[in-house]
């Protein structure tokens, strides 16, 4: 039988594969093949997978077995002959027996209902020349088919025995031509008349749906691929170079998902696009779709994409730089909630590891253009497995001499800062490209050790489609894997390259490297305003939180913000994944969990999602704590790497005040008390009731935070800042100047303390003497008063247990005038860190050295802060007197007495064990309005008084170490109102005197 002419609708869908096509409806085979060849020139013989210069993966053979509803067995072989793929087809059927013991065998004829597809599932397409002996079939106008003969074995009276069952076959084989994949050959099985012709019946897969419903699937140039991992993954053995990629995606409500890919050789030309619609016999398992295709072949369709470091975002199309993007199409029952589908929107992979926007337009003019699509740039190239060789273990980075600013926790001095604010500011001196990028913050990073500081906490650098518009935080992001696009620069590779450059680049200084992430919402609108970017069109119902009505639930606080469901186990797969991924990709040390939507939604009162990432085997395990005697060791000046043995990753939450303590039910979790900015805050301003628990929260908030999770181990930290709505120290400051009216009182000369406090034990204290309260409103505070308040909050927090947290921007006095919450434009003056406010001679300037001070004084003294607060003692201002906790009309003065661990000496032959006299550290906090002595008490001989911190005192005296002599028998120091004073008891230097000895 002649062939029959190609079809309209089988002419319309292969135009579509190429360029020539695009522009014309009618495409003639001849016509096709030769445009494919002068395109994509394939070369000659075995179609070969190239794996290096030396070896090549051969593209195998693919082996498909169904069943179908009638019972039959179809066994499949596709080979790759070079030029073209041969499809073997073997259909078995169980031989039945009549009463006799004769076989029943029916007359009548099979043949393969069958056609081809990419794009659309629904329209199948003929092949231009038909395999002998086949013939058109119209009875579907939407599915024209080619019928091609099954021929039984011995002419269907042949029976041969398989595994023990009496069967009868019948084969059939054909031939596709390889410039057509990839592509799928969709078929059912037709039994005929063998006399009339007339169709009798239609054997489709197994299942719940009917033909035309459903049809078996063959694929063509690729392969079924694997519901695991989800994301796309490399399916081939090797993990650099040509290959197959496995893409798998989650979605359990859509009926229909199509693989958009977007590709460009660099040479100039429109980017090529590809749509491989996925049939759900062959491509599901579950409520996973799945596929693998083949990236990089010779000669064939999509190519190797560069490496991660060579993407040029923004770049002409002749850069020579491959890439291939993708994305999903769904469609789904408007009935089941597929009305959230779109089949003309892309989505991203919720799993793609790094974002790009599309290369150019889509030959499709109804798909519209997304805002970012998935790369496959990392996953080609290994991307992805280069981070943890930085993590040598301790014996080797001993050997090496590599060395981390952080021995143990109490060392610690964490760096809070935003990558577009820290150097988008002109003052940076760097250039146009680098301001606010991940570059920018590498070439700062000296500043931040100058700082003190051991750990620096990145904002959410998640990517967000809002972030230039009103999401400059990141609290609503599209992704919970890739890093945000609008953080590079153009020619530094992509958004994952260069974040791992800076967790490098940071770590490679000492410094440790946490990151805030968003695990409860992301920013894809409601139902009433949707802005479907990824998981809103692809699964809605298995990711995302609904309310009674079945709507969307979303964030009030955060606009656009759709909650996620954390007691989804798909949920809670996607974030532990999410912080694996940056765990081993990009090597972060820790994580804070943001909560801007409660992250507990069980009846049973129990997060399990905190649960299972403490128990992760990633994620979990032993930290790096070394508890007191670590710090005794590294403040004897014997710090070595053997602290840092432990693997596991350092995990905070940020809970509200009334959930404080209350969410560490889980052995891991850490906390970022907000609690200690209430009260600290209320202390300062002398509000009543406010001493015991300010005591509570420089002892590490061990009233509410015990046990394994307590500060002694690392676990609280300690803040007066809050970013995310834009609270910075300074703003604090100023608030308690002007609720506490102060008014500085400073003392230049100690000196002097022993005649004033002579002067005011006969009655001369004028100074203690305060204004009664104003009627008005009170006045703004002056900057003098600010800078006093600001220098006594940060002793404060270098003086609390726990890990003390800065903002950057604190060094100088950041401060957003009270607009707390209000939205700045994208990279904005306002929010922008002022490099030139912290330049020697500034005010800033002196503010940073005096936190570079603390920072040294913190690490030196460590012994003094491993112990929760265990190795405190209180007393009021005397010295000697316990404070009075619950009068609320007590003065707000306290001394804090930290006991440093003892030394012994043992005496000459083994004799009597000596005591000495231990390095004790006193702190004295002021919080009232006058003048006050403190009797610290004489040194005993040998030792005497250094002060550490004066906030008092005018930059450098502030924050110098200096001898002082106290005043008195009682060893009285003068303390400023709203001052804070920190003396250490030290060996005396020779010659040295204190007024309580003896000549």
């Amino acid at each position: 039988m002649a062939p029959l002419p190609l079809c309209s609708q089988s002419q319309r869908y292969w135009a579509c594969l190429s360029q020539v096509g695009r522009r014309s409806r009618f495409c003639s085979a001849e016509q096709l093949m030769n445009t494919r060849a002068r395109a994509l020139p394939r070369v000659a013989g075995e179609r070969e997978l190239a794996r290096d210069a030396d070896s090549f993966v051969v593209e195998r053979a693919a082996r498909h077995t169904f069943h179908t509803a009638a019972g039959r067995q179809v066994m499949i072989l596709v080979e790759p002959l070079g030029e073209e793929y041969r499809v073997s087809i073997e259909v078995s059927e169980d031989v039945e027996y009549d009463i006799d013991g004769e076989p029943v065998l029916t007359p009548n004829t099979l043949f393969l209902h069958w056609g081809l597809h990419r794009e659309w599932l629904d329209e199948w397409m003929c092949l231009p020349d038909l395999p002998r002996g086949s013939e058109f079939s119209d009875d579907d106008s939407r599915r024209p088919a080619t019928r091609t003969p099954l021929i039984w074995d011995g002419e269907g009276n042949s029976i041969a025995l398989r595994n023990g069952f009496p069967l009868r076959f019948s084969r059939t084989k054909f031939v596709v031509p390889a410039y057509f994949a990839p592509v799928e050959v969709d078929f059912v099985i037709v039994e005929t008349d063998s006399v009339t012709g007339k169709t009798i019946a239609y054997d489709w897969p197994r299942g719940a749906l009917k033909w035309p419903h459903v049809s078996f699937a063959i694929p063509i140039g690729m392969e079924r691929g694997r519901p695991e991992p989800l994301g796309a993954s490399r399916a081939s053995p090797n993990s650099i170079g040509p290959g197959y990629v496995n893409f798998a995606l989650h979605s359990a409500i859509a009926e229909k998902v199509t693989l958009f890919l977007q590709s460009s050789y660099g040479n100039g030309n429109e980017p090529e696009t590809i749509e491989i619609a996925l049939n759900p016999t062959i491509h599901r398992t579950g409520d996973v779709w799945h596929v693998a295709l083949p990236i990089g072949i010779p000669g064939g369709i999509l190519p190797l994409p560069a490496k991660s470091s060579t993407v040029r975002i923004g770049a002409s199309g002749e850069n020579g730089i491959p890439a291939i993007l993708y994305g999903y199409k769904c469609d789904g029952d408007p009935k089941r909630g597929g009305w959230r589908h779109h089949p003309g929107l892309v989505m991203f992979d919720p799993r793609a590891t790094s974002l790009q926007p599309p290369l150019g337009k889509f030959q499709d003019p109804l798909t519209r253009m997304p805002k970012y699509l998935g790369s496959l740039a990392d996953v080609m190239n290994g991307g992805s497995m280069f981070q943890l060789a930085y993590d040598a273990g301790p014996i080797k980075k001993a050997a090496d001499g590599y060395r981390k600013l952080r021995q143990i926790p109490a060392q610690e001095i964490i760096y809070e800062l935003s990558i577009a604010d820290f150097t988008s500011h002109v003052s940076s001196e760097l250039g146009s490209l680098e301001q606010g990028t991940y570059a920018g913050v590498l070439a700062k990073v000296d500043h931040i050790i100058q700082t003190g500081a051991t750990t620096v906490l990145l904002q959410p650098v998640a990517a967000s489609a809002r972030r230039a518009q009103d999401d400059t935080w990141g609290a609503a992001p599209v992704s919970l894997f890739a890093p945000e696009p609008e953080f590079m620069t153009p020619l530094g590779g992509d958004a994952s390259h260069q974040v791992r450059q800076l967790i490098r680049g940071l770590h490679a200084r000492g410094l440790d490297v946490l990151l805030q992430v968003v695990l409860t919402q992301l920013g894809e609108g409601t139902d009433a305003c949707p802005d479907s970017h990824s998981i809103r069109g692809i699964d809605a119902f298995s990711y995302y939180q609904l309310n009674c009505s079945g709507k969307l639930e979303s964030n009030p606080s955060v606009p656009g913000a759709t909650v996620l469901n954390l007691c989804s186990h798909v949920t809670r797969r996607l974030v532990i994944d999410s912080l694996r991924h940056w765990r081993t990709n990009f090597g972060v040390d820790g994580f804070f969990v943001d909560f801007s939507m409660d992250i507990n939604r069980e009846p049973s009162e129990r997060a399990a999602l905190l649960e299972a990432i403490a128990l992760d085997p990633v994620l979990g395990g032993k930290t790096d704590s070394g508890g007191v005697s670590a710090a005794v060791e590294v403040a004897r000046g014997h710090a070595t790497n053997k602290y840092l043995s432990g693997g596991g990753v350092r995990l905070y939450l940020t809970p509200s005040k009334a959930e404080v303590g209350h969410r560490q039910k889980t052995r891991g979790w850490g906390e970022r008390s907000l609690l200690y900015l209430q009260d600290i805050t209320r202390f300062m301003e002398g509000s009543r009731g406010s001493m015991g628990n300010f005591a509570s929260r420089v002892c590490g908030s061990s009233d509410i935070i015990k046990g394994h999770n307590s500060s002694s181990c690392g676990y609280v930290i300690n803040s007066f800042t809050n970013a995310s709505i834009g609270i910075f120290l300074a703003d604090v400051a100023s608030g308690i100047a002007t609720h506490a009216k102060v008014r500085p009182a400073v003392v230049d000369d100690q000196s002097t303390a022993e005649e004033t406090h002579q002067s005011k034990s006969i009655g001369l204290d004028f100074l203690s003497t305060s204004a009664p309260p104003k009627a008005m409103p009170p006045m703004p505070p002056t900057p003098t008063e600010t800078n006093l308040i600001m220098r006594s909050l940060i002793t404060t927090l270098f003086v609390s247990d726990g890990i003390p947290l800065i903002n950057a921007g604190d060094e100088y006095g950041h401060s957003r005038q009270g607009r707390y919450g209000d939205l700045n434009p994208w990279k904005n003056e306002k929010d922008g860190f002022r490099w030139d406010a912290v330049e020697t001679g500034t005010v800033g300037h002196a503010i940073h050295s005096f936190i570079a001070a603390l920072s040294a004084f913190r690490k030196r003294r460590a012994d003094l802060f491993s112990s929760g607060g265990a190795n405190v003692c209180w007393t009021t201002i005397d010295g000697h007197s316990p404070p009075k906790w619950n009068d609320p009309h007590a003065p707000h003065m306290l001394m804090c007495r930290r006991k440093a661990s003892s030394r012994q000496d043992q005496g000459v032959g083994g004799g009597n064990v000596a005591s000495l006299p231990t390095q004790d550290v006193v702190t004295i906090f002021n919080g009232t309005r006058d003048l006050q002595g403190a009797d610290v008490g004489q040194p005993p001989a040998g030792f005497a008084w250094v002060r550490v911190v004066d906030t008092s005192l005018v930059f450098p005296t502030d924050c110098t170490l200096d001898y002082v002599l106290l005043a008195g028998p009682r060893g009285t120091y003068l303390v400023s109102p709203h001052a804070v004073v920190v003396l250490e008891l030290a060996p005396a230097p020779e010659g040295y005197m204190n007024r309580g000895e003896n000549p």
